[in-house]
């Protein structure tokens, strides 16, 4: 399967014959900024063989407590995803979400990520 390589491949595309197991708890990394540069080599380090559940968030803090902002269902990667896609698929969400007016708010930027595995039901 070709995860997020040409499109953003969602957890909803996955095939109805496909068992998405999602029992791996939640992780989050968090970037200096928004940019390919990151996004890239947060991707490259994602090992071999293993698929991820990734939300793209921005929070006022790395608080969990904090106000966040999901932006974007979940979508699947793996080391060979594009990180080019992925950069400027967070820029087109965060462009029409209508935050990015607030000029005097300070964000940042996190992925939300779990390990999932495929399975033939």
């Amino acid at each position: 399967m070709n995860l997020t390589r040409n499109k953003i491949t969602f957890l909803r595309d996955v095939p109805s014959d496909i068992k998405v197991d999602k029992t791996s708890g939640w992780r989050y990394h968090y970037f200096d900024g928004l940019s390919y540069f990151e996004i890239s080599t947060f991707i490259k380090s994602l090992g071999d063989d293993k698929i991820f559940l990734l939300i793209p968030l921005f929070a006022s803090s790395k608080s969990l407590q904090n106000a966040t902002l999901n932006l974007s269902e979940p979508f699947l990667v793996n080391n060979k995803s594009n990180p080019e896609l992925i950069a400027k698929f967070i820029i087109d969400q965060w462009s029409s979400s209508g935050f990015n007016k607030k000029e005097d708010i300070s964000f940042t930027f996190s992925f939300k990520f779990k390990r999932v595995s495929f399975s033939y039901k």
